[in-house]
Parts: structure tokens; sequence; C-alpha cells
């Protein structure tokens, strides 16, 4: 079998080097021609470039890049924030929550599972949060921005377990309603009403039956639409349909355990708003197949797989990345690990809207070919003792079209909007983990980061791209009832031709009391230093803000 994994790697890192020489030889130069279309109200893109200032001073302006906009609220994760304290009380079927705050911060949650059967559940979520507040704006010469934004999320989750397999049945619902920040270059704003849907609808199976053979397999379908927060005033959509699953056959061999292969279909149309002359999204399909093989050698455990990525359009290309996982311990408390991932991340409008809901679609840009990473390089090891432990990694990561976030803003309707940049990045990184837990009186954690980043375009398009990173969580029992929390955020950014960015320093805290197994109280609070910081790429973070409320399970 030492063999037969020796031959394996090999023909992986074979594939590997003859795929990523066709992938450079396929690389094509596409121009594009802009003409004014009358009907269709282009978007033109001008460079904006923040108040930065040199490094010479030490008053530059706060900038943060913020990874997730509104990330999709889960049924459990929202039922009851003594979760996050181990040895709780279990929750009950039932979850309601109503806060408010000093920005207008609304923060209203629902929740109920409700078990239709012996082998059945239904779990039903609904959500409204978001803030209006005034916020100061990024061109210096205008007023204060009346910044507003508001999530809402409908969820359903029904789950039946039969007695071979387990089906789920999700569908969601998200609608965020919100304005761009005005730029005053040039005209007012012609709505400030933007707003975006998402709509999904997916169905899971997975086998639950003790044996040799597992699978799992998933279909979908997903609607995104945006309106007044584009260049078109007619509603843009991306239709996303998808499916895929996994098959994995269990062996008895002493060292090769298990192979499969994993696969996945997307399919992705677009309608004729974004079909304009000139410049038009391509409809395509992306295929990604996973095929793997997992051995033990005694304590140690390798995985040997490789990412195979098909686009029929869209940067139309075929790509291989590895997929290799190595770990085993080297102490009882101590375990080494590396690994080679990569692959195809998809650029679609939902990921987009997590880097910033604030983008912009403008028919003189080109459609946002899916990322290639390339390979992402990690080694490190894991130690755990007692109540404690720790992680001490470092690595190297390779990326082709990857997403760098610019500032921007749209010359007829003067607002300014987040966008993005596609280049070819690498990065050298190293960074520790560590926690501490003490019974559920006591949870710590703590994160640093060092990233070194190298860019084939201009400098400044890293400017949104941290160097040092911290991040400390300190939540407690205080007495019995009563829990607070604090947590603290550190980013240092690459510095530029324009100099460096200042440091972003994010204080937050909360405080919650339980009267009693239904109800409890709470208060939260963001950004007690009061710095000006960006949330997004152009936008500028809210001051000081809490929110207080109450919470009840039934």
């Amino acid at each position: 079998m030492k063999k037969i994994a020796l031959t394996t790697l090999g023909a992986i890192f074979a594939s590997l080097t003859f795929a990523q020489t066709a992938k450079d030889t396929l690389n094509a130069v596409v121009n594009v021609e802009n003409e004014y279309n009358p009907i269709i109200v282009k978007a033109t893109k001008q460079s904006f470039t923040p108040q930065i200032e040199q490094t010479s001073g030490n008053t530059p302006l706060d900038l943060v890049f913020a990874r997730k906009a509104t990330p999709f609220e889960q049924f459990l994760s929202n039922r009851d924030l003594s979760s996050l304290l181990p040895g709780q009380p279990k929750t009950s079927d039932g979850y309601a929550r109503l806060g408010y705050g000093n920005c207008n911060n609304t923060d209203l949650k629902a929740a109920y599972r409700l078990a239709t059967g012996k082998n059945s559940k239904l779990d039903m979520f609904a959500s409204f949060t978001g803030y209006k507040c005034d916020i100061e704006a990024i061109n210096q010469n205008r007023s204060d921005w009346e910044s507003r934004f508001y999530d809402t999320w409908l969820t359903a989750d029904y789950t039946h377990s039969f007695a071979p397999l387990t089906m789920k049945i999700s569908g969601a619902v998200n609608n965020n309603v919100f304005n761009y920040q005005p730029a005053g270059f040039a005209t007012i704003l012609y709505t400030d009403k933007q707003h975006s849907n998402n709509y999904r609808l997916s169905a899971d199976i997975e086998s639950n039956l003790a044996g040799a053979i597992s699978y799992k397999a998933n279909a979908g379908y997903s609607l995104n639409t945006r309106k007044y927060s584009t260049a078109a005033e007619e509603r843009i959509s991306e239709n996303h349909f998808t499916a895929g699953g996994e098959f994995a056959y269990e062996l008895t061999d002493d060292q090769l355990r298990s192979f499969g292969v994993a696969a996945d279909l997307d399919a992705f149309t677009y309608n004729k708003a974004l079909k304009p002359m000139g410049n038009k999204y391509d409809n395509y399909i992306s295929v990604r197949a996973n095929p793997f093989m997992n051995f033990r050698f005694e304590a140690w455990k390798l995985r040997l797989g490789i990412h195979a990525d098909i686009l029929t359009a869209n940067g139309k290309k075929f790509s291989v990345a590895p997929d290799i996982k190595f770990e085993g311990p080297i102490t009882d408390d101590l375990t080494f690990y590396a690994s080679a991932t990569g692959g195809n991340r998809l650029n679609t409008f939902t990921t987009l809207s997590e880097l910033s809901p604030y983008w912009c679609y403008r028919n003189d840009q080109p459609q946002y070919t899916p990322t290639y990473n390339v390979f992402d390089i990690e080694t490190g090891a894991r130690m755990s003792i007692g109540q404690f432990g720790a992680q001490l990694y470092l690595g190297y990561d390779y990326e082709k079209d990857n997403l760098l976030p610019t500032v921007s803003y749209n010359n007829n309707y003067s607002m300014i909007f987040t966008d993005f940049a596609q280049e070819e990045t690498r990065r050298y990184y190293a960074g520790l983990k560590a926690t501490f837990d003490h019974g559920g009186w006591l949870n710590l954690s703590a994160e640093a980061r060092y990233n070194k980043w190298d860019c084939e375009g201009e400098d400044n398009l890293l400017i949104f791209t941290p160097t040092i990173e911290t991040s400390i969580n300190a939540r407690a029992r205080i007495c019995e009832g009563l829990y607070a929390g604090i947590s603290h955020k550190f980013a240092r950014h690459t510095k530029c031709d324009d100099g460096r960015i200042r440091d972003t320093n994010n204080l937050g805290a909360e405080v919650f009391y339980r009267f009693n197994k239904m109800l409890r109280a709470y208060i939260q609070g963001d950004n007690l230093l009061n710095k000006n910081y960006y949330s997004y790429a152009g936008y500028l973070s809210r001051g000081v803000n809490f929110t207080a409320g109450v919470e009840c399970n039934f």
C-alpha cells in the first residue's frame, strides 16, 4: 500500500504541473469596447481614493475591509446566546428576541422547532435587523450621510429521517433595503431606495446506514436580484441552478481506508439587463470534481485528492488544484499537520454581496470570472492540554483573478460604491490561535496573523488587505444568571504608494442577565472606542452604538 500511496501522489503532482501549463496557455486577452447606449444608463468607473495620509504622519484615516456583510442566519445559532458557554440549560423549541438601539438599531428574531412526527421536524426562523443613522461622508465636501440598512430573513428547514437516509428540504427569502452614499460631485441620486432580494430552495439527502458505502446528494435553485443598486434602471438578476453529491467506499485495508469522489455542477443565467451591447454577462456552467483517497499509517492520516474544475464560459478554462492533507500526533498533546488545497471560487452575486452589499453593476466592467486558487499550502501544529488549546501555523497562498476591493463612484447618479479589481495575488502568512475554557465560567479565544501580500497589478490595489490581524474574545459567567463578554479587533493594512491606512481598533462588549429559564435581558455595544474605520470599501462605520433588548425561550 505504501507503493500505491507514493504512485498516486506522484501522479497527482504530475497532473497539477500539466494542468497549470495548459491553464497558462489557454489564457486569452479580451478587449472590450464600450458604446454609449442612451437607454441603459452607464455607471462609468472613476478611481476614487479615500483620504489617505502619508506614513510620516500619525493621523491617517481608519479603513477596514469587512469580509462578511450579512451572513446567512442559521436557526440554532440565533436561538440562545448562552449557548456560547457550555453547561447551560437546554433551550426550548421556541425563541423570540426584541431589541432596539441608539442608532435606530433594530434586532427582531423569532424561531420555532416543530416536531411533525417521530422522525421529522420543521425549523422555522425569521429575522429583521438593521439601522438608520447619520454617518460621516467619505467626501469631505458633504455633510453627514443619512445611512440606512435593513436585512430581513425568512427560512424554513424540513428534515425527515427514513430507514436508509435523511432528507432535508430548505427554503429561504432574504431582502436588503439600503441606500448608497451620495458623492456630491455631479447630480443627485436618481433614487435612494436600493434593494436586493435572494430566494433559495434546496433538497438534500444523506445516507444514515452503517456500512461500507456512504453518499450525499443535493439540488437547489436560487434567484438573486438587485434594483436601483446598479447602473441599469431595469432590475438585474442571476439564476443559479446547482446539483452535486459525494460517494465514498470504506475498505478494510490496513492502509487505504476509503476512496470516493465529490462533484458539483452550477449553472448560471442572467437577464437581458445584463447583456448590453459591447459588454455582457455570459451564461455559463461550472463543473467541479474532487476524487480522493484516505490512508492511515498507524496514528497518521493522509488524504490524497485533486480538485478538477471546468468552466464553459466566463473565463472558459480547465484547471486542477491539489487536495492533500496529512496529520498525526507528535506526542499525546501535540499534533502536526500539513495541507495543500485549491480550486475555483465562483464570484456570484451572492459572493459580491458578502464582500460588500454596496457593489454596483456597470456595463464597462467585464463580468467577474471565478477566482482560481492555484494552491494554498499550510503547515502547523495543534496542542491541547486540559482546558488550554493552541495552534501555530504558516502558509503560502497563490490565487489568480483574486477579487480586490476598490472605491469608485457613478458619474450619472453621483453615488459612491464598492468596486472590485481582479489580479493575481500571492500571500505568505503565519499565525497563532489560542483558546481557554474553564468549566462554563470563562471562555477565552485569541488569534494573531501576519500576511505578506504581493500583487501583479498596481500597488494600491492591496490597500484593503490586512498585514497584521488580531482578535480577542472573552465571555464569562459573573454570577448565577449574569454573563458578560468583551471583544477587540485590530488590523494594520498593507503599505501602498499612497501610504498606509490607519489601524483598525474596534472594541465591543455585551452583558446579559437570565431572570429564569424563559426570560433574559441583554445589552450589546459596538465600536466603543468610536473609531471612524471603513466597514466596507468606501463606507465608513457607525460610531459608538448600543442595542438593548429581551429574549424569551418557550
